[in-house]
Formats: C-alpha cells, structure tokens, sequence
C-alpha cells in the first residue's frame, strides 16, 4: 500500500466534469481578469464566512503586503508573530521594510499569549499569529491584549479556512485575516492565489484599488499599486471548490479525531478544544523524539509524511542577516520533534489504520 501525503491526482477525478465545465463556460466567454467569476466568488465567500469584504488576490504573500501597506505602516515599524511557521510569513513583514518582532509558541505550536506583551514597544503596531495547521491561536486573549495596547489583529489564516471559533469564523475575528488558496491548503485553486477578509471598508476600498494598479476604471490611477488580482479561471476553480470544502474539512476532521485516538498514548498528539473550535486539519502534526527514525521508518513502508517546519523562520539566513540571532526555546526544541502525518479528505479508512499500524509497530520495535 502507498499513502499519499497529498492527492491531488484522485482529487482532479472527483472534480474533473465541473471543471472542464468551468473552463468551457470561462473560456468561451473570454473573460479571464477581474471577470464575472471572480465577482461570483467574492460574494460566495462573503456569504460562507459572513464578512462585509472579500478580495480575490495573486497569492498570499502579495495579499499580506498589500494589507500592511493599505494600514499605514511606516518603515522600522514592528509586526509581533511566530517563527513556527513558513518563510512567507515573515517574509511579507520584512519586504515590507517592517520588524518582524518573534514571539514563542505553546504546547499547541500556536504563538504563547502569555510572551506578548513583553515583545511590545512604542513601534509595535499589529499582532499576527498564525492559526497552525488550522488550529486556532487564542483568540479571546489577543483580541484584549491588542485593545489594551490600541494594536491591529491581522489573522494569518492561511493554513484555517472555514475553521470556526466559537460562533464566527477564522479569519473574520481580527482586523483583517489572509487566506491561501494554494494547492496544498485544505481548501485551494489550481494555482497560486489568496483571499483578504475584512470588515473595515476603508481598508477594502484601499485594497481593492491596490490591488489593480491604483486604478478606480481603465485608465484613471489614484494610488500607486501592484498586479494582484486572482483571474476569472482560478476564481470558477474556486466556487467549485467551495461547494466541496464544509465536509471535506469535517472528514479531515475526522481523520484527525482518530489519529488522535489511537497514537496518543505513544506520542504527542496535536492539542485542540472541540468546545471552541471544529480545527480543518490542514496539517496533523505529531510529536516525538524519534522523528527522524519514524519518518524512515513510515517512508520505507510506502507512508508519505513531511516536517512544517524544520527550519524555524528565526534560524533562516534571512532573517539573521537583518534582524540579527534571538532564541526562542520551545520553537527551536519542537522544530526537531515534529512530522506531518497524511492527512486528507480523499484518503481510506483502510489508509488511515494502516498508518495507525506502522506507527505502532514501529514504537514495538
């Protein structure tokens, strides 16, 4: 038996009649750019996740610049995050020519609330965690630190669409939340893209321009700004998509639910609360100090696995050669015990236990 980490090839079978019917229908129209498809979209979105704004954009790395730009931020300016993450990240705040000021993670690989206010400074002006594997960061506890400090909540949701805490959605809960819809992400396009979510209209109205050159109709440009649109093609991708993503999160759920059952005795298992939130599971990371030995061992018997991330974002040559060594102790102690299981909605039963088995098998031997 092979496990697929992913499997995108079962997934184009399942979905290949609505596509090709997709891109018929966009193509014999020959509306590729800011078209009626993406307006479709936009309006779907905001309907799923009951949010006033929604912008299409290239991906979520130019979704996040444009964010930061369109709040104000001046150079040297400083954005409190996670180096438990990927590069992009951190990568967004600094091609921006702000600090990416790190904190620590919890036991949940989440950002540890407990460490942020230390981070504060005058030139602190927003806090981005990131929902992990799309388990929630807590949410409660960064909404009143940054209403105690007059900061911006921006929402790293790449990795949590339509995971909810409580009763709203990820990503509607801060100021503004990014979205990916890489192929990777639970819910993806075909291709690179990213979605913006906000309720603040004089945010939107900013982005929306900034997203299209600064300009309000063909030929008149009000702002300076970039080429980000997500095309009228990536967009009907997304609709189709969308229809799906509900149970494909809950059987992702699900897969994750009796991961958890069966492993938690003989590793760490993710921590999340059904009580707050229903996590989308975009990534199922366990933990042990055998990991390297483990994913030999999976590997060797056909199971696919990889590691988010062995190279903490504050490790990066990047980051060192700008912002200079820190430490941050659990995110360097964890970045050496965790592995990503396979984990999505087209996998068996039959694949699930047997992964089950191998683990067990090789924590017998």
């Amino acid at each position: 038996m092979i496990v697929k980490f992913t499997n995108f090839p079962k997934e184009f079978k399942i979905l290949k009649k609505d596509l090709i019917k997709k891109f018929n229908k966009i193509g014999s129209k020959g509306h590729y750019v800011l078209g009626e498809e993406l307006k479709n979209f936009e309006e779907n979105i905001q309907k799923f996740l009951k949010v006033k704004h929604v912008l299409g954009v290239g991906n979520w790395t130019e979704g996040t610049v444009m964010v930061l730009k369109a709040l104000g931020y001046k150079r040297g300016d400083e954005i409190i995050t996670v180096s438990n993450s990927f590069i992009a990240t951190c990568g967004a705040i600094a091609y921006e020519g702000l600090v990416p000021k790190l904190v620590d993670v919890g036991d949940d690989l989440n950002i540890d609330v407990k460490k942020i206010e230390k981070r504060i400074t005058k030139k602190t002006k927003a806090i981005m965690p990131v929902h992990l594997s799309g388990i929630p960061s807590d949410l409660d506890q960064l909404n009143k630190i940054c209403k105690k400090k007059k900061l911006h909540l921006i929402e790293d949701a790449a990795h949590a669409f339509g995971t909810k805490y409580k009763k709203n959605y990820i990503g509607t809960i801060g100021d503004v939340g990014i979205f990916s819809l890489h192929p990777r992400k639970s819910f993806h396009v075909l291709g690179d893209g990213g979605l913006i979510i906000t309720n603040n209209t004089n945010l939107y109205k900013k982005i929306l321009m900034m997203r299209n050159h600064g300009l309000i109709n063909r030929d008149k440009s009000l702002i300076w700004g970039t080429n980000s649109r997500l095309d009228n093609l990536q967009a009907g991708f997304g609709n189709i998509m969308l229809k799906k993503i509900s149970s494909w999160n809950r059987k992702q759920l699900n897969i994750a639910k009796t991961y958890t059952k069966h492993l938690n005795k003989i590793l760490k298992t993710p921590k999340f609360n059904l009580k707050i939130s229903n996590p989308t599971f975009h990534q199922y990371i366990i933990r042990t100090k055998y990991r390297n030995k483990l994913k030999n061992y999976l590997k060797k018997n056909n199971i696919e696995t990889a590691i988010h991330y062995p190279i903490p974002i504050h490790r990066q040559t990047s980051y060192k050669k700008e912002f200079g060594k820190i430490s941050l102790p659990k995110t360097e102690y964890f970045s050496k015990e965790i592995l990503s299981l396979p984990i999505n909605p087209h996998m068996t039963a039959t694949e699930v236990k047997y992964v089950i088995k191998k683990i067990k098998e090789f924590f017998k031997s």
